[in-house]
C-alpha cells in the first residue's frame, strides 16, 4: 500500500479509538480526514480491493459516529455507500453497525434480525472482536426487551469471550451491560457493584464512556430509592454528553432526570424534561423513545393536577400506542394511570372496564410497575365501596416492596427503597384512619414505618481498599477541621473527603441483603408488653397528624391537627435549645431566650402530647413518632417532665428490642461497660472517671487511647458503652455522621464492620439524636445505625448540649441504671435538676 493509504488506516484506527472512547466528534473529524486522504490518491489505484474494503469499514464506523450525534438518516445513508466496498467475509460488520442504527431509531425487532444474521457469520477462532460486539449488542437489545434469560445468555458468552482473548475494554463494556442486566433483575447491590468496577477501567481507558455508565448508576439508584444521589449522577451525564455532543446520551439523561423528579415529587420539573425529551426525539424520528417521553410527561401531569379528567383519554390512546409498539410494560403504565384518573374523576364504570383492558404485571416488570397496579386496583375498589378488596391490595403491594428491599444489605438503600411505596402506604394509613378501628390503624402504622429495621443486619463484603477508605477519610476529615480552625485553605480536602465518602457509600452499597424480615408484632402482643406503660403512634393522613393511643390493654384514635403546625414549632423549640447550650448569654438575653423555650415547648406540646395526657395519664410513656417528631426533646415538654419516655421507630421495633435486651441481661458478664471520652471536651475525662465508679467491671478509654479502632474493637464485648466527646450529624449524609475521637471520628459506617454493638449505648454529645427522616418514616443517622446492628437503647441527644449539662445528666443516669433502674427511667430521674435537657432514651427504654 501508498504511503496515502497507511495514512487513511492510522487515521481509521485512530477515529475507532476515539469512537470507543465516546468522543464522536474526535472520531468523526479523523475518519472524514481518513477518507480525504484516500481520495487523494490516482482513479486508478482507489479501486484496488485492499483500498476499497478500507473505504467502506471507514465509512461504516463514520456512520456509527455520526448518528451517536443525531445525524441518523446520514449514518444510514453511509452505511449504504460502504455496502458495494464490503467483501463479503466481512459482512456481518455492516450487519452489525446498521443494527446499532436501527436500535438508536427505536427499531429494536429488526435489529436483532440484522445481529442474527451477522453472529451466524462469525467465529471466535477467526473474528473475536466481531463476535463479542455483536453478541453483547444483541443481548443489549434482548434487554431492553425485557428478555432476561436471552440477554444473560449473550452478554456472559461475549464477556468469556473477551477474557479469553484480553480484550480489556470489551469487557469492560460487556460487563457495563451484564451490570444493567442485574439492574433489570432487581439485584440492586449487584449492578452498583458491577458499575463501580467499570468504572475503574473507563477511567483509565475510555473516559468518554463515563456518561453512559453514570445514567445507568443512576437508575440503580432510583431504583434504591436514592433520588438526590440519582439527580447530581444525571446532572453530571447531561453536562459531559452536552459537551461532547452525544445527543442520545443527553436524551437518555433527561428521560430518566424526568423520572427521578416525579418519583421525588417533584411533578413540575418532571414534566419540563419529558417534554424536552420528547420534542428532540419526535425530531429523530424515533417513535418509541419519544412515547416514552410522553407516559413520563402524562404521568407528571396527573401528579400536578387535579384534573384528571383530562389526563385520562390520553393515557387509554398512549397505552394502545405504547403496546403498537411493543412497549408493553409502559403500555400497562399507561393504561393503569387512565384507570387511576377515572377513579379520581368519579367514572367508576369506565375505570373498571378500562382495567379489564390490561394485564397483570410480569414478575420481570419493574418494581414500580408492580407497585402502581396495586394501587390502582386498591383506589378502584375504594372507590366502589370494597375497603377489604382495597386493603388486600395494599397490604400485598407493602410487601412485595419489604421482600424487594430485602434484598439489598446496606442501611442506606433499605431505607431508601421505601419511596416506592409511599402512596401504597399513604392510601391503606388514610384507609384505615376513615374505618375508624384503632386495630386497622395499628396494622397499617406497622407496615407502613421503620421497615428497614426488621431487617436483620448484614456486613459489607471484607475489602481492604474500603477499609483503607475509612482510615484515610479519618484522617483527612481530622485534618479538614485542623485546617477550618487555622482559617487555612480546605478545598482540596473537601475534595478528597468527598471522593472518600463515595467510594465507602459505594462499597457498602454491594452487601447483599438477608432475604428475610420480622414479622410486624400483633398489636396483643404490644398491649402485653406495654403492662402499666402507654404507647402513642403517631400518623399522618395528608396534611393532619393523628395519635393511636394505647393504654390499659385498649386503643383509641385521636385527631391532633395539622403536622406542619407542630414541626414548626418544633424547629423552633429546637432552636431554642442550641441558642442556650454552653453559652454565657447576658442575663436580659438568656431570660428572653428561656421564656421563648418555655413557649415553644408549650406550643409544641399543645400540638403532639396536651391532647392525649387524659388518656396517658401519668403512665411511662413509648412514643412512635412520625416525620420530624422524632427528634422531639420529649423532657423539655412540660407533660413528659420526669416521666420516663422511650422514642422507638415502631412498635415492633420496641418489642423487639425489648426482648433482645432481656437476652443480653440474661448472658454472660452483663455489667461490663465501656467508657470513652473523646479530646476536645472539657468534661469529658472528669465524666468518665464519675461514672467508672458506678460501673464494678468497667473499661475506660482517654486521652491518646480513645480512638476509633480501640472502640471499636471493644464494642461487641461489653453490654453498656458510654462515649463522650464532640458529636456531628451529617444531615446531607447521615451514615457519616459522628463522634470526635483520637485519631479522628468514629463514623455511622464503622458500625457496619463490627460484629455487635453493646445493648446499652449513650452518647453523650451533641446532635447524634438527629437523623434524616426518610419516606416511610426510615430513620437513618447515629441512632439508626446503632440500632440496626443490634443496640436495644440508644441515648443521645436531638440538639446541642451544655458541658455542665451533660454532666449532670450522665452522671444521675448511670448512678440510677446502677441501682437497677432501666434507661428511660433513669434519664427521666437524671434530667430532673438539668434545665433544659433535650437526651432522648431511643429503642427499647
Amino acid at each position: 500500500m501508498s504511503t496515502a493509504t497507511d495514512r487513511a488506516a492510522a487515521l481509521y484506527a485512530a477515529g475507532v479509538a476515539s469512537s470507543t472512547d465516546g468522543r464522536p466528534i474526535v472520531a468523526a473529524r479523523q475518519l472524514r480526514t481518513a477518507l480525504r486522504t484516500l481520495n487523494g490518491r490516482s482513479a486508478e489505484s482507489a479501486t484496488e480491493s485492499g483500498v476499497a474494503e478500507l473505504r467502506g469499514r471507514i465509512l461504516i464506523s463514520l456512520a456509527w459516529v455520526e448518528a451517536e450525534q443525531g445525524h441518523l438518516d446520514l449514518g444510514f445513508r453511509l452505511l449504504d455507500e460502504a455496502e458495494p466496498l464490503i467483501p463479503a467475509h466481512l459482512r456481518w460488520l455492516l450487519l452489525g453497525q446498521r443494527g446499532l442504527l436501527l436500535r438508536r431509531g427505536g427499531r429494536d425487532e429488526v435489529a436483532v434480525r440484522e445481529y442474527d444474521t451477522a453472529i451466524a457469520l462469525l467465529s471466535e477462532h477467526s473474528e473475536p472482536v466481531g463476535l463479542v460486539k455483536a453478541l453483547s449488542n444483541r443481548g443489549a437489545l434482548y434487554l431492553a426487551a425485557g428478555r432476561v434469560g436471552l440477554a444473560r445468555a449473550d452478554l456472559r458468552r461475549s464477556a468469556q469471550i473477551a477474557g479469553r482473548h484480553g480484550l480489556t475494554m470489551l469487557e469492560a463494556l460487556v460487563t457495563h451491560n451484564l451490570g444493567d442486566l442485574d439492574l433489570l433483575a432487581g439485584d440492586l447491590p449487584s449492578a452498583l457493584s458491577t458499575f463501580a468496577a467499570v468504572a475503574g477501567v473507563y477511567q483509565d481507558r475510555a473516559p468518554g464512556r463515563l456518561p453512559n455508565l453514570a445514567i445507568d448508576r443512576a437508575r440503580a439508584l432510583l431504583a434504591a430509592g436514592l433520588l438526590g444521589e440519582a439527580d447530581r449522577e444525571l446532572a453530571t451525564a447531561m453536562e459531559q454528553a452536552r459537551a461532547q455532543r452525544l445527543p442520545y446520551v443527553y436524551l437518555d439523561a433527561l428521560l430518566a432526570r424526568a423520572e427521578a423528579a416525579l418519583l421525588a415529587g417533584r411533578p413540575a420539573a418532571a414534566r419540563a424534561w419529558a417534554t424536552e425529551a420528547r420534542a428532540r426525539l419526535l425530531r429523530r424520528r424515533n417513535a418509541r423513545r419519544a412515547a416514552v417521553a410522553e407516559l413520563l410527561a402524562l404521568r407528571a401531569r396527573h401528579a400536578a393536577t387535579a384534573a384528571t379528567a383530562a389526563v385520562a383519554g390520553p393515557a387509554r390512546a398512549l397505552a394502545t400506542a405504547l403496546n403498537a409498539l411493543g412497549l408493553v410494560e409502559d403500555g400497562l403504565v399507561a393504561g393503569l394511570l387512565a384507570v387511576r384518573a377515572l377513579v379520581a374523576d368519579r367514572r367508576v364504570a369506565d375505570a373498571e372496564r378500562e382495567l379489564t383492558r390490561h394485564r397483570r404485571p410480569r414478575s420481570s416488570d419493574r418494581l414500580d410497575t408492580r407497585l402502581l397496579w396495586r394501587l390502582a386496583h386498591a383506589e378502584l375498589a375504594t372507590a366502589a365501596g370494597r375497603p377489604a378488596e382495597a386493603a388486600r391490595h395494599l397490604r400485598a403491594g407493602m410487601v412485595s416492596l419489604q421482600r424487594y428491599r430485602s434484598q439489598l444489605g446496606c442501611l442506606d438503600l433499605q431505607t431508601g427503597a421505601a419511596v416506592h411505596g409511599r402512596d401504597l402506604a399513604a392510601a391503606g394509613v388514610s384507609g384505615a384512619l376513615a374505618s375508624g378501628s384503632p386495630a386497622e390503624v395499628y396494622r397499617w402504622s406497622e407496615l407502613a414505618r421503620a421497615q428497614a429495621l426488621l431487617l436483620p443486619p448484614v456486613r459489607p463484603p471484607e475489602d481492604p481498599e474500603a477499609v483503607a477508605a475509612l482510615e484515610e477519610l479519618r484522617q483527612v476529615r481530622g485534618a479538614l477541621r485542623d485546617a477550618e480552625l487555622a482559617e487555612a485553605p480546605t478545598g482540596a480536602l473537601r475534595v478528597r473527603s468527598e471522593a472518600l465518602q463515595r467510594r465507602i457509600r459505594e462499597h457498602a452499597w454491594s452487601a447483599a441483603g438477608p432475604g428475610t424480615a420480622t414479622r410486624p408484632a400483633p398489636m396483643r402482643a404490644v398491649m402485653a408488653e406495654l403492662a402499666e406503660a402507654a404507647m402513642v403512634v403517631y400518623l399522618r393522613d395528608g396534611a393532619a397528624l393523628w395519635a393511636l393511643v394505647a393504654v390499659a390493654g385498649s386503643a383509641r384514635l385521636v385527631p391532633l391537627g395539622a403536622l406542619a403546625h407542630a414541626e414548626e414549632a418544633l424547629l423552633r423549640l429546637r432552636a431554642d435549645l442550641d441558642v442556650q447550650a454552653g453559652r454565657a448569654l447576658p442575663s436580659r438575653l438568656a431570660r428572653a431566650v428561656a421564656q421563648a423555650t418555655r413557649r415553644d415547648a408549650a406550643a409544641l406540646a399543645a400540638d403532639v402530647l396536651d391532647p392525649v395526657l387524659d388518656l396517658v395519664g401519668d403512665r411511662d410513656l413509648v412514643v412512635v413518632p412520625t416525620g420530624a417528631l422524632v427528634t422531639v426533646p420529649w423532657a423539655v415538654l412540660p407533660g413528659c417532665a420526669q416521666r420516663p419516655v422511650t422514642v422507638a421507630p415502631s412498635a415492633t421495633t420496641w418489642r423487639v428490642a425489648r426482648s433482645r435486651r432481656a437476652d443480653h441481661e440474661a448472658g454472660p458478664d452483663p455489667a461490663r461497660a465501656l467508657l470513652v471520652a473523646g479530646p476536645g471536651t472539657e468534661r469529658g475525662e472528669a465524666e468518665v472517671r464519675a461514672i467508672a465508679v458506678t460501673h464494678a467491671h468497667a473499661t475506660v478509654l482517654t486521652g491518646s487511647a480513645a480512638t476509633p479502632d480501640a472502640v471499636l474493637a471493644r464494642l461487641g464485648d461489653v453490654r453498656v458503652a458510654h462515649l463522650a466527646a464532640h458529636g456531628h450529624h451529617a444531615a446531607d449524609n447521615p451514615l457519616f455522621s459522628a463522634l470526635d475521637l483520637a485519631g479522628g471520628p468514629l463514623m455511622g459506617y464503622d458500625l457496619q464492620h463490627v460484629d455487635g454493638t453493646p445493648a446499652i449505648v449513650v452518647l453523650s454529645a451533641c446532635d447524634l439524636g438527629l437523623a434524616d427522616v426518610r419516606p416511610g418514616d426510615e430513620t437513618l443517622g447515629m441512632v439508626t445505625a446503632l440500632l440496626s446492628t443490634g443496640s436495644c437503647t440508644v441515648v443521645a441527644s436531638v440538639s446541642r448540649v451544655a458541658d455542665d449539662t451533660a454532666m449532670t445528666v450522665m452522671t444521675g443516669y448511670h448512678r440510677a441504671t446502677g441501682r437497677g433502674l432501666s434507661p428511660a427511667v433513669a434519664l427521666a430521674g437524671a434530667t430532673e435538676s438539668a434545665h433544659p435537657a433535650s437526651f432522648v432514651c431511643f429503642g427499647a427504654g
